[in-house]
Order: C-alpha cells, then structure tokens, then sequence
C-alpha cells in the first residue's frame, strides 16, 4: 500500500468530528481512525476518497455542483468528450472518479491520482476554506509524497 497524502487527525478537526463519527462516515472502524492518525496503518483508497469527498463538501456547500473542472482547465472538445466527469456534468467530482482525463490522459492507479490532483489548481481551488474560515490548505494535507 502507498503512503497517504492525507493527514487524517487534520482533516477530522476541520470538519469537526469525532473519531467515532468519522470512522462511521468513512465506513470504517473507530480504531482504523485512531490507527490512521497515530500513522500506524494507511487509509485505504476508499477511505482516502472519502475523506477527501467530505473535506470538498464542508468548503464548498452549495456552491460545490456549480464547479466545471473543464472550463478551469480549459480542456479541449476532443479531450473533454472522453472523460467521465464531462460526460456526467460531475465537474466538482473529477479527483473523486476513476476515467478522467486529466493532463496524462487516464491514470490507472488512485496513488499516481491522488497526487496530480492535490497538484492540480482546480482541485487547490476546490479545497480552499471559504472565507472567514481557517482550516488547513491543500499543502497542508499532504504528509508524504509517495
């Protein structure tokens, strides 16, 4: 399993839960939370989009279906025609879905994802607090690089 990017105890003071209620959120045990943020195991794909998933939905609220990933990114008729977050007017959720086309074309594995993603400025923008809000910012949720 690859190292998480996620800081896990950072993102669950953000939105303010507890472990209990998080692990629940996440589908997961309350140990597997307590596991992750000492840094004894790793989140699991699933659980890393998830906690990514509810971090985007806390800052970003209503406001979240309104994002179009490809008029940030300007991608091209050609490009956009073939990706699943274009084809489903998902713009909000492109680092959520698996068949993107992002900058590389299709990644095949969620580690390699993850990391252009965090990268990328739309997502940068997605994870931004809103205003008056302090929380962490997307360097912020990094705690390895691969």
């Amino acid at each position: 399993m690859h190292p998480s990017l996620l800081d896990v105890k950072t993102i669950r003071a953000e939105l303010g839960l507890s472990q209990s209620a998080l692990a629940a959120l996440a589908g997961v045990s309350m140990r597997a939370i307590q596991s992750y943020e000492q840094g004894w195991r790793q989140p699991s794909e699933m659980v890393e989009r998830q906690l990514l998933l509810l971090l985007v939905a806390h800052r970003n609220g209503d406001q979240l279906a309104r994002a179009r990933c490809w008029e940030a990114k300007e991608c091209p008729p050609g490009v956009r025609d073939h990706c699943i977050a274009y084809l489903t007017r998902q713009g909000h959720l492109c680092w959520f879905l698996t068949g993107t086309m992002c900058q590389v074309g299709k990644l095949q594995r969620w580690d390699q994802k993850l990391q252009m993603c965090l990268a990328c400025s739309f997502m940068q923008s997605m994870l931004e607090p809103p205003d008056g809000v302090v929380g962490m910012d997307s360097a912020n949720l990094r705690i390895g690089t691969g």
